[in-house]
């Protein structure tokens, strides 16, 4: 018997069983931690910036079917994965506890609803955008107005699409 507890065998079994219950104690931690609701902060909080609703997708394709929807200004909860342009949405209130929204119709301040004109403040043209980010759809013009519906510290909702909130100015300001 004494042999056995020698062998290379049982060190290597030993060394095996030690690693299993080094993760299933860390298993069991992160368990507890998340049970006391704690792991709520480890998501990042963010807002949905569109102009009507912005669909939830299943998988992070605009081809995945659609399980839900955000409106504009709705808090969503991120925990940091991204894929093909979608980032990955937790704690939903819907049948699926997960799902995806593009990255374009994210930001990261409370959008503010205004509906209110607003002067372009910026030197040269300025790129309207199909969303955040996006690709440019038109160019405006120095001191042309617009309506803006959505006005968060980075970008607007205007009625020529997304624009940078730091080159308009809103009327009566």
């Amino acid at each position: 018997m004494r042999k056995i507890f020698d062998s290379e065998m049982w060190k290597w079994c030993r060394t095996v069983l030690e690693i299993v219950l080094i993760i299933l104690l860390v298993y069991g931690a992160i368990c507890l931690y998340n049970s006391f609701g704690f792991a709520d902060e480890m998501y990042d909080e963010a807002y949905v910036l569109c102009a009507d609703y912005v669909n939830i997708r299943m998988k992070p394709t605009k081809k995945s079917e659609s399980i839900g929807r955000f409106e504009c200004g709705e808090k969503i909860w991120l925990d940091g994965k991204k894929r093909n342009g979608y980032l990955h949405c937790v704690n939903l209130s819907l049948e699926s506890d997960t799902g995806w929204i593009h990255s374009g119709f994210v930001v990261f301040d409370e959008p503010e609803r205004v509906n209110q004109s607003a002067v372009i403040v910026s030197k040269g043209r300025l790129a309207a955008r199909k969303y955040v980010n996006g690709k440019r759809t038109r160019w405006l013009k120095p001191l042309a107005s617009l309506k803006v519906y959505w006005w968060s510290d980075d970008w607007c909702v205007t009625d020529c699409g997304y624009v940078q909130s730091k080159y308009l100015e809103l009327e009566g300001e």
